[in-house]
């Protein structure tokens, strides 16, 4: 009977990492830029050759980000969090756009909006990991799993809970977690199963640098 609980326990812990890694999809946040979802840069790459409206999408998304861009919708849910993976990538594929554009005009506004957007991109990831993070935890406490982030530009994150006693649950959401943990640009994740484990396990994450455009392939 206490094997049945056991593996009962770690099955729901490890539906609690599933969700977590890809999401309910229940929690609705609205962007505050002109870039809403992929849908919007969808129409923008069927009229590539429509210079004029590529060059208003162009200043639209250099004006919406002059005016300052409300990013603490992208705090408090796991959710949210992606969302702004989301607008980032958006932001990716129209500055790819016009990067390969052969209009001048439509090129320098591109470039333009690439530094802005790789600007943001290495003040927000640090912030944003961290909101992540927290996020998660809100989401893992009731199975006694805390996490935490640790070091320069909070690049680790930590998982701690009896659940990681077992090396098959430390791989099981290693797994899991990977790409999202990729997507956020963790470059490591420490597994402990209590406070003062010393001996613990983690992982190295291969990530881009916060500054790279957004790039969910």
């Amino acid at each position: 009977m206490k094997r049945k609980v056991q593996h009962l326990f770690s099955a729901l812990v490890l539906a609690g990492f599933i969700f977590i890694a890809f999401g309910s999809g229940d929690d609705e946040v609205k962007s505050e830029t002109t870039t809403e979802s992929f849908s919007s840069t969808t129409s923008i790459e069927e009229k590539t050759k429509d210079i004029p409206n590529q060059i208003e999408q162009l200043k639209r998304e250099l004006t919406s980000i002059e005016e300052g861009v409300n990013f603490s919708t992208y705090r408090n849910t796991v959710e949210a969090t992606q969302m702004e993976l989301v607008l980032f990538a958006a932001w990716a594929k129209t500055i790819n756009d016009a990067l390969s554009s052969e209009n001048e005009e439509v090129k320098k506004l591109g470039k333009e909006l690439e530094k802005k957007v790789k600007k943001i991109q290495i003040k927000e990831f640090p912030i944003l990991r961290k909101a992540y993070a927290k996020a998660v935890y809100q989401k893992l406490w009731e199975q006694n799993i805390e996490t935490q982030v640790l070091g320069n530009k909070n690049k680790t994150i930590q998982f701690t809970g009896g659940y990681f006693a077992n090396n098959s649950n430390k791989m099981q959401t290693q797994e899991t977690l990977q790409e999202a943990l990729r997507m956020f640009r963790f470059n490591r994740v420490n597994y402990k199963w209590y406070k003062y484990d010393d001996e613990y396990t983690y992982y190295e994450i291969d990530s881009p640098n916060d500054s790279e455009l957004m790039n969910f392939k």
